[in-house]
């Protein structure tokens, strides 16, 4: 019994919904936790440090978990064209980068299901559905 390819994708690209929610959920709070401790840390100092080092590694950390943002909005927004069979290379894209460690928000689901959505992807049915 053949499946169609919508319902073939229809899990692996609830599971990559999934991942980028997470992640994003996970980037939200590590912001905002980045940003009430170095206010808190800044408010209770009574001198201004005399280096620039942890003003930068303050941007650095905010910029980082920034870009963790877009990379799990990106996910969310494959995973959407994934259900509606939408954009095939957008999807194979965002399952790789699923599975990256510390590029993926959440890479510890996110390659399981990376690799999910790449074995369904790569099927010769699904890839001829895709518009």
């Amino acid at each position: 019994m053949i499946v169609e390819p919508s319902r073939q994708v229809l899990r692996p690209s609830t599971g990559l919904l999934v991942t980028g929610i997470v992640g994003g959920i996970i980037e939200v709070t590590v912001l905002i936790a980045e940003i009430i401790g170095r206010s808190i840390d800044s408010f209770w100092r009574d001198e201004i440090p005399g280096d620039y080092l942890e003003f930068f590694e303050t941007g650095f950390s905010i910029s980082l978990s920034l870009v963790g943002l877009l990379v799990a909005a990106f996910i969310i927004y494959a995973s959407l064209k994934m259900k509606d069979l939408n954009q095939w290379g957008l999807c194979v894209a965002a399952s790789i980068l699923a599975m990256i460690p510390c590029v993926s928000p959440c890479c510890i689901i996110g390659l399981p299901v990376g690799i999910w959505c790449l074995v369904v992807l790569m099927r010769p049915e699904v890839k001829d559905a895709f518009r």
